[in-house]
């Protein structure tokens, strides 16, 4: 069986503090040959400082997509073995700041405006949960120097409604449900939630829904069906519990339910995986909606 690799699809959202707003593409491509997307993330006590690069940016299929290579070196010190000593203790030791094979992953960007959809590789250490914010903070680093319009570019999970219709399906005694929204792009969509965020200043607002004791919230209602959009667009993050035989729960988070597909594995070949990754992207962008729920 051939060696395969996940990939994740994720949107990139402007949230800007105005409404006029540069196309998309236009944006990226200027990032794109500006060599400053790179961000310096700060030591913790549990990690030390590492610094992202979004790299090898290129146009491909009639410029409509951005590929390129995102990652970070690691300091780290290499023991060699000592055969004559027949020691590691007395092997000679060697310093070292770059990066592996396991902290660097292809991806590529849809640059069509009302698209925006990003595909990108996974490795052991780079998960969505790292990748997702360290491109949105190395786009919006290069944003701020090149003086583009303020705006923060956010990297979002995106899933899609056949992927919720079906946990549903699965799970239909829902007894909870957690909603999580940010304006969407450009930001003139406002529902009451987004109207009462801007008049607050406020970036993001939750609302949660708990059904009565012993009861389900209605799953087939208008009402319920409203909270789920934005999903598809990144806009919206839904959480939800369902009741199951013998009291257990399951549950649902659109953060870890993001949209993947499987690619052969391209192994060292960073070039290769930049092929890999933007073919899926591609497959991936011709499934999408004509038009976004939320955008």
């Amino acid at each position: 069986m051939t060696k395969q690799r996940r990939v994740v699809f994720a949107r990139i959202n402007r949230r800007n503090r105005t409404l006029d707003m540069r196309p998309f593409a236009e944006d990226m491509r200027a990032l794109a040959e500006s060599r400053q997307t790179s961000y310096l993330v700060p030591a913790t006590p549990e990690r030390p400082a590492r610094t992202w690069y979004a790299a090898d940016m290129r146009l491909a299929t009639g410029e409509d997509f951005v590929t390129g290579i995102l990652g970070y070196s690691v300091a780290d010190q290499k023991r060699f073995f000592d055969p004559e000593g027949w020691s590691w203790i007395k092997g000679p030791t060697e310093d070292s700041d770059a990066a592996s094979q396991d902290t660097v992953v292809p991806f590529a960007i849809d640059l069509r405006e009302h698209n925006r959809w990003v595909a990108f590789a996974t490795t052991g250490r780079i998960q969505p949960t790292s990748f997702r914010p360290a491109l949105g903070q190395v786009l919006s680093t290069a944003a701020q120097n090149l003086r583009l319009l303020p705006a923060d570019w956010e990297c979002d999970p995106v899933v899609s409604q056949h992927t919720v219709q079906e946990w549903i399906d699965q799970h239909p005694f829902v007894k909870f449900l957690r909603r999580t929204v940010k304006f969407s792009n450009p930001g003139r969509d406002l529902d009451d939630v987004r109207t009462k965020m801007r008049a607050m200043r406020a970036r993001r607002a939750t609302e949660e829904f708990a059904a009565y004791h012993s009861q389900v919230l209605d799953v087939e209602s208008e009402a319920f069906r409203d909270k789920l959009q934005g999903l598809e667009t990144g806009d919206t993050r839904v959480q939800m519990k369902s009741r199951q035989a013998q009291g257990v729960e399951a549950t649902f988070d659109s953060d870890t339910k993001t949209d993947d597909t499987r690619i052969d594995d391209y192994g060292k070949d960073l070039e290769r995986g930049m092929d890999f990754v933007l073919r899926a992207l591609v497959v991936y962008a011709d499934t999408r909606p004509p038009k976004p729920l939320a955008s």
